[in-house]
């Protein structure tokens, strides 16, 4: 069996397409695929990758990557259970939806303290090889994020970090964070996932976001965000 091997600046590397792919995950299965996903080398060609592209992830290295748990291996354990399954959706150019699969598949090594997870071949074009347009983010700014609405936000807005702005319909934003029915007024939304979100990153992460709405008459239709790398950029090693 080829394994991906970690990488010990443990960075995630993704094509713009993913980045812009609804997800619906909560935070450990997220973690758990970020985790996965920084075992990949982008620079290597898809097909020198090694099959069937599986990772193993020691209830160290989770601790290590995220910080400390209670439980690390129950924490890896469940986040698998819960990614075993789930999809991502992309648009096309005509806006239709067709979905992709995370992983193929893991498997559990009962006290060995660690896991195997297969990342699902219709998921690997998107993390390596001729990736036209990609964002890469490391996630030692990011393991203080403790929730999917915060980790989601970072990634959309982190590949804007050059230019330091960024505009989302409200419609997208609600797609991309995983939150397409709930808080359907903006004034709940903004309080209880916007604004926390910005307030965890800014407070936990290498980036400074602020944001104002954009309005189409009295409603309003979609944000702006302000992207620029904090002043305690220094806490996180380059």
């Amino acid at each position: 069996m080829g394994f991906l091997e970690p990488r010990p600046e443990k960075s995630v590397t993704q094509d713009y397409e993913l980045i812009h792919s609804v997800q619906r995950l909560d935070v450990r299965p997220k973690q758990l695929l970020l985790t996965a996903i920084s075992h990949v080398n982008p620079q290597v060609p898809l097909a020198k990758q090694p099959k069937p592209f599986s990772v193993d992830i020691t209830a160290q290295q989770w601790i290590e990557t995220w910080g400390e748990r209670l439980n690390p291996y129950r924490d890896l354990k469940e986040a698998a259970e819960q990614l075993n399954g789930k999809r991502f959706w992309l648009r096309n150019d005509n806006k239709k939806k067709s979905w992709r699969n995370w992983i193929t598949g893991a498997e559990y090594h009962e006290r060995e303290g660690r896991i195997t997870v297969q990342l699902h071949h219709e998921l690997m074009p998107y993390l390596c090889g001729a990736m036209p347009l990609f964002s890469t983010l490391k996630i030692l700014h990011i393991k203080g994020l403790r929730s999917f609405a915060s980790i989601r936000l970072y990634e959309l807005t982190n590949q804007f970090r050059a230019s330091g702005v960024r505009q989302i319909s409200l419609a997208e934003l609600r797609e991309f964070l995983a939150t397409k029915d709930a808080h359907p007024r903006f004034a709940d939304f903004k309080r209880k996932v916007i604004d926390k979100a910005v307030a965890e990153i800014n407070d936990k992460t290498d980036m400074d976001l602020s944001w104002q709405p954009v309005k189409k008459g009295r409603a309003v239709s979609g944000i702006k965000f302000f992207i620029k790398t904090s002043k305690q950029s220094d806490l996180f090693p380059t």
